[in-house]
């Protein structure tokens, strides 16, 4: 179970940090995240000249919001 909480606070932080200003870098690479696989974010805050990594394994609420935003993905 605590896994699925982790995953519920990793993506309200990207959906947080997005609402901050910060922008996601264009194709989210789909890769292995130890033995799962997970969406890699790169997030730019353009601005401030940041760059941050975000990763975060598959979820319901994340892959509806990949679909809605038409998210490219791009498969490592």
């Amino acid at each position: 179970m605590n896994g699925i909480k982790e995953d519920k606070n990793r993506f309200g932080q990207l959906v947080e940090t997005l609402s901050d200003g910060w922008e996601i870098e264009q194709p989210v690479l789909l890769g292995s995240m130890w033995t799962d696989n997970a969406y890699h974010f790169v997030l730019r805050k353009r601005a401030e000249d940041k760059t941050r990594l975000l990763s975060l394994r598959p979820s319901p609420e994340l892959l509806v919001f990949l679909s809605e935003n038409n998210i490219n993905i791009k498969a490592i």
